[in-house]
């Protein structure tokens, strides 16, 4: 009898268990095992734990969510996986680029006549690079500027000594440089301000004088504070003026041109 009691409350346990595991909605995310009461879904393995700081469990969809739950999981893995062999796969290409080299892919330019030879390229200073790569080239002069390509690799790897402990590949001998090309002519000379003729319009020759004047008065200009005599050619055509007497020229500050007074 004890035994039949034990079986019977076991069913009844089984059955409520089954009972509290709802069905999950289909509006529900993938993987979902309970709803919590504020409304969010979790996708937890266990009961114990879901929905914290969510209010607790409102409902729970038992252990088929929770497999759901992992086979998503096992989903959003999958494509990390492939990005980090994508990422592998590309090294590996770059890793045969730099075996294959580089210098031959790069762009080179000709070397001009009056670089040393065994030119490898020119520096941002102005000096000649003749080392054999790129890379490294120019340190400590401001960079490469244009670079001659793997032929004049070549070259200077011919020219230069066996063993060097400079970072710069040593310039050949001067003997050995091709020849300068010779200079530019130059063109003449623009005149100077001072020998360029003066316009006709600065000419006091050919500008007539200010009315009034003579009978002892001097042309003072206003702008040299320097008084004319009546003879000098500058009397009154200069651009801003007066006539006053020589007294009240000199009593106003005024000098007379080149020193020479009028009156004697």
């Amino acid at each position: 009898m004890k035994g039949l009691l034990t079986s019977m409350m076991m069913s009844v346990g089984f059955l409520m268990a089954a009972g509290a595991q709802a069905q999950a909605p289909a509006t529900a995310p993938a993987g979902s095992t309970a709803l919590c009461k504020d409304g969010s879904y979790v996708s937890n393995d266990t009961k114990k734990g879901a929905c914290r700081g969510h209010k607790g469990v409102k409902d729970w969809y038992g252990a088929a969510g929770a497999a759901g739950a992992a086979a998503a999981r096992n989903d959003m893995a999958a494509p990390a996986t492939t990005k980090a062999s994508r990422r592998t796969s590309k090294k590996d290409m770059a890793a045969e680029s730099a075996t294959a080299g580089t210098a031959a892919a790069m762009p080179a330019a000709a070397a001009p006549a009056a670089a040393p030879a065994g030119s490898t390229g020119l520096c941002k200073d102005g000096s000649y690079y003749s080392g054999t790569s790129k890379r490294g080239a120019c340190r400590g002069h401001k960079g490469v500027k244009e670079w001659y390509g793997a032929a004049a690799a070549t070259d200077a790897a011919a020219t230069m000594p066996a063993k060097s402990g400079s970072s710069m590949p040593m310039t050949p001998p001067a003997a050995a440089a091709a020849p300068t090309a010779a200079p530019a002519p130059t063109a003449a000379p623009a005149p100077m301000p001072s020998q360029a003729p003066k316009p006709a319009a600065s000419n006091p020759d050919s500008r007539a004088a200010a009315p009034g004047g003579g009978s002892g008065q001097v042309w003072v200009n206003e702008e040299s504070k320097v008084y004319h005599c009546e003879n000098d050619r500058y009397y009154g055509k200069t651009k801003k003026g007066a006539y006053m007497s020589e007294a009240d020229a000199i009593a106003k500050g005024n000098h007379a041109s080149h020193g020479k007074a009028c009156s004697k």
